[in-house]
């Protein structure tokens, strides 16, 4: 029992020193799909890791990857990370848009954190609007400019 826990005392000091030295290198963002809902827009991350952090989150849980996964939306405000497995994650971030004249706005925003952004491109990145459409952009490294109407046409009577 006591050599269990001094390879996994082992395992945190050298994942420390790996992650301090390679920073967000050991995710690998695979793909980002952002559904809107108001002013609030919740991401889910497919991702793979490297190796290594796989063993170590398999040792000691996915808690060790909530601060990189919230720094991945550093430009935002307020993150909150709703869920985290070994392949992917949600995030809610609120007053990630803004409401103005009948439409919610959403601007485009960097990945990564303000002091380190994202270097590599997301191969997909997909936005889920309230009424059901989705719109796929690729290889890109921020969040793409987008909007949609408060009330749907559907809604709207078209008598005279």
């Amino acid at each position: 029992m006591r050599s269990i826990a001094e390879i996994l005392v082992f395992l945190a000091i050298i994942t420390q020193i790996v992650s301090s030295v390679a920073g967000n290198e050991y995710i690998y963002i695979k793909d980002v799909t952002m559904h809107l809902k108001g002013d609030n827009a919740t991401f889910e991350l497919n991702y793979t890791l490297e190796t290594f952090t796989r063993f170590y989150v398999l040792a000691l849980g996915c808690k060790y990857l909530e601060g990189e996964l919230l720094s991945f939306f550093g430009n935002y405000s307020d993150v909150k990370l709703i869920k985290a497995d070994m392949n992917c994650a949600s995030l809610l971030v609120r007053g990630a848009g803004k409401y103005d004249r009948g439409y919610y706005l959403f601007d485009s925003q960097p990945l990564g954190s303000k002091n380190q952004p994202l270097k590599e491109n997301i191969a997909r990145f997909s936005v889920v609007y309230p009424q059901g459409m989705t719109r796929t952009f690729y290889n890109v490294t921020s969040t793409q400019s987008v909007f949609f109407l408060k009330e749907p046409f559907s809604n709207v009577s078209l008598r005279s």
